[in-house]
């Protein structure tokens, strides 16, 4: 059996290659990147170059694969949604079964407790969670009107080794004490991490009884923003925040911010955003509950470990890197 992977080359889809190869499983990936490609190769996977936004390349890749893994993303909310699209088509063509991400922004920007997937779509005024939206109802609809078996995971705050961007973002907002708690610091933050996730996605690959659900994955911890901010300080070795300001402030620059860009007038980078606010501003329980029961899916990697073990990895890629860049004239 083989299973596709979209964007393996990412921080997601690379864990889960890492996941496939480890149980022996046959791997084919789609890659825009042709060196990635050969990195693939080399460890034995069928690796295709090509486009997500061309349905061409996406059926070709699909052809012959049970099940697909779409890791692929973007910072353009229209490449995402037409990669979703293309994806359905040559699902609906080939009969195989696909996994998405989505995110718990499809929820909208307020409190939860317990966040479940029984609670309704909040528009927040995010294009990026308004395309979430769009992806899930889109591909629920075309599991009920043409019997694409689809699942959809909306993850937590994923962290861990090879992360570019969410951890890298908050390690140096603590450097440079710009890091503020927004509301309180007692704020629940949703975490999960990379190898948990990775393994989510293939238990809902391997479930024909999870086509057209959806399921929240987290690590189902009521970790608090002040936590995990006090135990990131400490791995780094510099004071924690202390501040925290008013939800109303961050929340009105936001909102704002927000009305500028949709009226074309969005020049200057918004104090905050959306996903940043949603992050610190909100506290939000996860219930996991229906990923144990359907899923049989058990989160394995406690955030003080897994925490300590990213940021581990993460400084030991930036001494690589300024090694290899050598010292400054």
């Amino acid at each position: 059996m083989t299973t596709l992977v979209t964007g393996a080359g990412g921080f997601i889809g690379s864990h889960v290659v890492d996941e496939l190869l480890a149980r022996g499983e046959a791997v084919r990936a789609l890659v825009r990147d042709p060196t990635v490609a050969a990195g693939l190769r080399a460890r034995g996977v069928e690796a295709v170059v090509g486009d997500v936004r061309d349905p061409d390349a996406v059926a070709a890749a699909a052809r012959g694969a049970a099940v697909v893994h779409h890791c692929a993303a973007a910072p353009d909310e229209g490449t995402n949604l037409r990669g979703v699209e293309n994806l359905l088509e040559a699902l609906r063509e080939t009969g195989g079964r696909a996994v998405l991400i989505t995110g718990l922004s499809v929820l909208g920007l307020r409190d939860l407790d317990p966040a479940t997937e029984g609670l309704p779509y909040r528009a927040s005024g995010d294009p990026g969670a308004a395309a979430k939206i769009r992806i899930e109802r889109l591909a629920l609809d075309c599991h009920r009107r043409h019997g694409v078996a689809v699942t959809i995971l909306r993850p937590g705050f994923v962290y861990g080794p090879r992360d570019r961007r969410n951890l890298p973002q908050l390690l140096e907002a603590l450097r440079q004490g710009k890091l503020v708690y927004i509301g309180s610091r007692d704020n629940v933050v949703p975490l999960v991490h990379v190898a948990d996730m990775a393994r989510a996605m293939l238990l809902a690959g391997a479930a024909p009884h999870a086509s057209g659900r959806v399921y929240h994955i987290a690590d189902g911890s009521r970790t608090t923003i002040g936590e995990l901010a006090e135990h990131l300080a400490r791995l780094l070795g510099c004071p924690p925040p202390r501040t925290v300001l008013p939800y109303f402030l961050p929340y009105t620059a936001c909102v704002a911010f927000g009305l500028l860009r949709r009226l074309g007038l969005g020049f200057l980078p918004a104090p905050i955003t959306p996903d940043a606010l949603l992050f610190f501003g909100t506290s939000r329980f996860v219930d996991i509950g229906r990923a144990r029961r359907e899923l049989g899916f058990t989160p394995l990697e406690d955030f003080r470990r897994g925490m300590a073990a990213t940021v581990r990895s993460i400084q030991g890629e930036h001494h690589e890197q300024s090694t290899v860049a050598g010292p400054a004239a």
